[in-house]
């Protein structure tokens, strides 16, 4: 059997965290469209955003240890920042960890101060109240 290198495994578990934020959708009536292309701001045309409800994009972030997606998470809201803003569901328990909590605060912060405008919410947080999170959002 043939071991997953760490980022086969880090794309599987992405990926099924993404298909986890798909099934909250639909299991709550929402309808959404998935791996949508647009331009991120280097002007690379080959990337999709994982979720769009109407006209509001979301991004699936899943990180089960520490990890490079602390990285990432500025350059999604960079570009999100385009579509008006929108809403990065995190996964994973990097983000209860101290340092998790940490880039989340950032995030909040940043939102606070006009640098951003999109969410940023746990997979939990966005389960809690789906409904009123999609149209506060869009």
């Amino acid at each position: 059997m043939t071991k997953l290198t760490q980022g086969a495994k880090a794309n599987y578990n992405g990926k099924a965290f993404e298909l986890e934020c798909e099934l909250l959708l639909e299991k709550n009536g929402i309808e959404f469209e998935t791996q949508v292309p647009y331009t991120n701001l280097y002007g690379s045309s080959r990337c999709k955003i994982d979720i769009v409800v109407d006209k509001l994009h979301i991004e699936c972030k899943y990180q089960g240890g520490s990890g490079s997606v602390d990285e990432k998470l500025p350059f999604c809201l960079h570009n999100l920042e385009q579509f008006g803003g929108g809403l990065v569901i995190l996964g994973g328990a990097h983000w209860e960890s101290e340092r998790g909590k940490t880039i989340r605060k950032w995030a909040n912060d940043a939102l606070a101060s006009g640098l951003f405008s999109s969410k940023v919410l746990t997979f939990d947080e966005l389960s809690e109240d789906i409904h009123e999170i999609i149209q506060s959002s869009s």
